[in-house]
This record gives C-alpha cells, sequence and structure tokens, in this order.
C-alpha cells in the first residue's frame, strides 16, 4: 500500500511538473507574441514618423519657396520705386532748367 501511495505521489508530481513545464511555455509564448506586437507597433510609428517628418519638410520647402519669391518681388518694386524716384528728380530738375 505504502509503494503504490509512493507511486501515486510520484506521478502526480510528474503531472505538476509537466504542467509547470507546459505552463512556462506558453508563458514564454505570450512574451514573444507581446514583444512581436510591440515590435510591429514600433515600425508603424516610426512609419507615421517619417511620413509626418516628410510632410513636414514638404511643407517647409514649400514656405521657404514662397518666401523666396516674395523676397524676389519686394526687390524688383524696390528697384522699380528707386527708377521712379530717379525719373521723378530728373524732371524736376529739367522743370526747373526751364524756369529759370
Amino acid at each position: 500500500l505504502k509503494s503504490k501511495l509512493d507511486e501515486i505521489s510520484m506521478e502526480r508530481e510528474k503531472s505538476y511538473d509537466a504542467d509547470g513545464s507546459r505552463v512556462q511555455k506558453l508563458e514564454e509564448r505570450i512574451k514573444n507574441l507581446e514583444l512581436m506586437e510591440s515590435g510591429f507597433k514600433i515600425d508603424c510609428l516610426k512609419s507615421k514618423l517619417e511620413e509626418i517628418s516628410l510632410e513636414k519638410k514638404k511643407a517647409y520647402d514649400a514656405d521657404e519657396s514662397l518666401v523666396q519669391k516674395h523676397e524676389e518681388l519686394v526687390k524688383n518694386l524696390e528697384l522699380v520705386e528707386s527708377g521712379l524716384k530717379s525719373k521723378l528728380e530728373e524732371v524736376s530738375l529739367e522743370r526747373k532748367r526751364a524756369d529759370d
């Protein structure tokens, strides 16, 4: 009877060990799946960040181009103004000479 109890006890212990091992393997698999999922999320976030960065760069480049165009326009207007002032002074001097 004692040997039978010992045998049953050992079988039960082996069963617990086997169950514990299975549980441990399942926990490891779950951790691996969670890591894979986290990696996938990180890849998605990196991709989205790159996409947003590219959009911001394009917007910045477009703004920079627009600023350059406006600067050129202002320079051209300043040249026209300078030319008109010169012409006005010239006409003014001619009138003054004519009046003298």
